[in-house]
């Protein structure tokens, strides 16, 4: 069985070529890399050219000429691949060890070719400091309230696996520019029949180093002056709308889902940010989301029941509260286990 693994890159070059190194120790595997290049500034091209001559496994790189966006990006990559299935990583991220994709390969065949799923991963630096989204290594079912309960795991696109011929049967551009295209093409495959499985397995590290700096943090742009205060959204709007798309699209249209989804946001996605900012000494910046992500901005806001409305401004008010105002030794207790709680 062939693995693709497709990496959507733009710049951060040095990253990149750690991640390859890591892939290039891959053992017991058939595996390609697909890199599609989003027009990068740097010396991208040059480099990988440099690489493709003595690189262990096949190495596709496609630039393109005008930058697309992560969203096109990132279906390139997985258009470009050859492999029966494709794993994604982050061009700061990569594989755990060197059977990694060995032991993937062993589970998709003994349970009858799934059609997506997702696996964890840990801290580059790290091996014990686990990013925990799938609790469980099992084919876990398919449907909408499959769908409505991981659809969350997809927002981290590293360990992300689909197979390719389920990706080519749900490929579209009508969410490019959303950020969150990935959580699309998972829940259409599932709502359609495809089986979503999770591998509790380590698969993937995150956040490899350079000079022991995270490649551009999200963290470095947070404003934490007053002077440089402005409204913030996290891109929740458009992760609530992905979803709903995504629902749609399957020919489900009850507003229930879309109501789900902006509750599931309210109850554990927006507070971790708020304390997420805390933490990270920005609470001008969780100020900034606390303005911006009133019930209001999210599109489907106005079709709702009254009474849905009201639900939704109660917990946005109580998530506001909690979030702003709880102390962060609660918070930091209670960080890894959030993932867990949101899935009950």
């Amino acid at each position: 069985m062939k693995i693709s693994i497709c990496i959507p890159q733009y710049n951060r070059i040095e990253y990149l070529k750690i991640n390859l190194e890591k892939i290039a120790l891959q053992k017991k595997a058939n595996i390609e890399v697909i890199i599609s290049d989003d027009a990068s500034t740097d010396d991208t091209e040059l480099q990988i050219a440099e690489i493709q001559e003595t690189f262990p496994f096949p190495l596709l790189y496609y630039r393109f000429d005008q930058n697309q966006g992560y969203d096109r990006n990132l279906r390139k990559s997985l258009e470009l691949a050859n492999g029966e299935y494709c794993i994604i990583l982050g061009n700061d991220d990569t594989l755990a060890d060197e059977f990694a994709l060995n032991r993937l390969v062993i589970f998709l065949k003994k349970n009858d070719m799934p059609e997506v799923g997702f696996c964890n991963s840990a801290d580059y630096l790290n091996i014990n400091d686990i990013q925990v989204r799938a609790s469980k290594t099992a084919v876990i079912g398919t449907g909408k309230a499959i769908a409505l309960k991981y659809y969350s795991s997809f927002s981290f696109v590293a360990g992300i696996i689909l197979k390719k011929s389920a990706f080519d049967n749900v490929n579209t551009s009508k969410l490019d520019g959303s950020i969150y295209v990935q959580i699309y093409l998972a829940c259409v495959i599932i709502l359609n029949g495809g089986r979503l499985f999770t591998i509790q397995d380590t698969l993937v590290l995150k956040d490899v180093r350079v000079d022991n700096n995270i490649a551009n943090s999200y963290l470095d742009n947070l404003p934490r002056l007053k002077k440089e205060y402005k409204v913030l959204d996290a891109g929740l709007p458009s992760y609530a709308f992905v979803c709903a798309t995504a629902f749609k699209d399957s020919g489900i249209t009850d507003q229930l889902y879309y109501y789900k989804v902006v509750k599931r946001i309210y109850l554990f996605t927006y507070p971790f940010w708020l304390f997420d900012y805390r933490n990270h000494s920005a609470r001008i910046a969780a100020i900034g989301l606390k303005n911006g992500l009133k019930p209001k901005v999210f599109k489907e806001y106005g079709k709702f029941s009254f009474w849905i409305k009201a639900k939704l401004n109660v917990y946005y008010t109580w998530s506001t509260i909690i979030g702003l105002y709880l102390p962060l030794v609660f918070f930091n207790k209670l960080k890894k286990n959030l993932y867990k709680i949101a899935k009950l």
